[in-house]
């Protein structure tokens, strides 16, 4: 086959984006009005085929699309998507993806519109969380690599000596890690890849509002000193996955400026919070972290894949990060030399063009779009607890932060533990089982929890009431 072949006329490229198009907008129409998560389940085998020697024309491939992909997705552009942070896509991200994917360009560097483009989002980013103009960042897949690469950057500025030369084997002393108990577990990831050791990584106990207890901290910090190891960094929580809670960042950065120790703000879900006036305070503390995971593909309702790294100062990433290849250009007078080289801020050389549709999402919105989206969220849930209080059939476990509730279905006689898992566990795969509602349990502190996460611009209070409605019979039945 000759590399003309792959070509496209442009009328008929045309024609067949335009069916694609519709395709997208059909799904969007009867998906939001049907079926919260539709299984594959035997449908799976319209799958398994052979790699296909010859190729089929490009309208039969749409239409096993329509057909077939489409009407089983994940679920999460449903109102009714309630089990994970997984936001429904804006529109205006899908347009820019769209547009990124046909230019197509690496995003490693270079005097060329992405870098451009990737750079400005980066400060703005920087600017909702409140970092300095001086500060940097990274695009990257999510929060687990957000993570994942500040910790690296910690690891290099605090280890003493070079550690990528020696690796940790050339550390006199063992680096500490500590974190809440609520905190992600691709912290636990981080700490285990980048050689640190999980017997190294301290999970702090919570206090009843889930937040990190400054006082056991203190204690850990102190007890490591005496045995000789050397404490290191302490990973906030700005909105964690299980409630929300939010940890007292800004007592985590006096102390961290007091012991001399790096203060990683998880921040995936929730800060971009920060960029409502209203919800700014109860993140005071975060534009003083050392280093900041936050994910615009949660918050800022931006498709697949689109998470950031931010760290305050610069150059903390490229002293982490920076290998240049021989036949990279990486420097003046190199006419090819841009505003940044982000192939030196993270492991990927190879990287898409996420910016644009965070660019066009931030552009079209703007600060105050995004603010009363958010502050919508977090007042459905506010909504949701109130619903929940007045219903004596069920129990909230955690107090609404941001947009996460918690809640279990207790009935109207008591109930032991063990039973309450048992009925909350089958009303979850009840409900997801029909498809109505897509909800899944969690645990906080030993007690089986229903978790309701609301990222979403098309949930509605009449979506919320009808989900207890459906719990509350569901547990009638399950629980008679």
């Amino acid at each position: 086959m000759s590399a003309s072949e792959f070509e496209l006329p442009a009328e008929e490229f045309e024609r067949l984006a335009a069916l694609a198009a519709e395709s997208i907008t059909e799904h969007w129409r009867t998906h939001v009005a049907g079926r919260a998560f539709a299984k594959v389940g035997p449908d799976g085998a319209r799958f398994e085929e052979p790699l296909p020697e010859e190729g089929e024309p490009l309208e039969s491939i749409l239409a096993f699309v329509r057909e077939r992909v489409l009407p089983h997705p994940y679920g999460n552009s449903h109102p009714r998507f309630f089990a994970f942070i997984n936001p429904t896509a804006d529109p205006v991200g899908v347009i820019g993806d769209f547009l990124a994917s046909a230019l197509n360009p690496n995003c490693w560097g270079g005097d060329h519109a992405a870098t451009h483009v990737e750079e400005r989002v980066l400060r703005w980013l920087a600017d909702i969380v409140g970092y300095p103009p001086s500060s940097e960042g990274l695009l990257v897949s999510g929060g687990s690599m957000a993570n994942f690469t500040a910790l690296a950057a910690a690891r290099r500025a605090l280890a003493p000596g070079d550690v990528r030369e020696t690796g940790l084997a050339g550390l006199e002393r063992a680096m500490v890690v500590y974190a809440s108990d609520q905190t992600h577990v691709c912290v636990d990831k981080a700490v285990d890849l980048l050689g640190l050791g999980l017997r190294h990584l301290r999970k702090i106990p919570s206090d009843e509002r889930f937040r990190l207890r400054m006082d056991l901290l203190a204690e850990a910090v102190e007890r490591d000193r005496r045995a000789g190891l050397a404490p290191a960094i302490v990973v906030g929580n700005a909105g964690s996955v299980n409630t929300g809670s939010i940890d007292p960042l800004g007592a985590i950065a006096d102390f961290c400026a007091r012991e001399g120790l790096w203060f990683h703000a998880d921040g995936a879900y929730g800060a971009m919070a920060a960029v409502s006036p209203r919800l700014r305070e109860a993140l005071a503390g975060l534009e003083r972290a050392d280093s900041i995971a936050a994910d615009p593909h949660k918050w800022l309702y931006v498709p697949y894949e689109a998470g950031a790294v931010l760290v305050r100062e610069r150059g903390r990433l490229a002293a982490a990060f920076r290998k240049v290849p021989e036949y990279l250009p990486a420097a003046a007078p190199s006419p090819f030399e841009g505003p940044a080289w982000f192939n030196e801020r993270g492991i990927e050389l190879s990287r898409g063009f996420k910016a644009l549709k965070v660019w066009m999402g931030l552009k079209h919105h703007g600060r105050r779009g995004y603010a009363a989206a958010v502050e919508r969220d977090v007042a459905l849930a506010r909504f949701l607890a109130d619903e929940l209080d007045r219903r004596p059939a069920f129990e909230r476990l955690s107090e609404p932060v941001l947009s996460i509730v918690n809640f279990r279905y207790r009935g109207a006689r008591p109930a032991d533990e063990a039973a309450l898992e048992r009925v909350n566990r089958a009303i979850s795969d009840r409900l997801l089982g029909e498809g109505t509602f897509f909800l899944v349990p969690t645990v906080l502190k030993g007690r089986t929890a229903l978790r309701v996460c609301i990222v979403n611009f098309r949930t509605r209070e009449e979506d919320l009431v009808a989900l207890l409605d459906a719990v509350e019979a569901a547990g009638g039945e399950l629980s008679g």
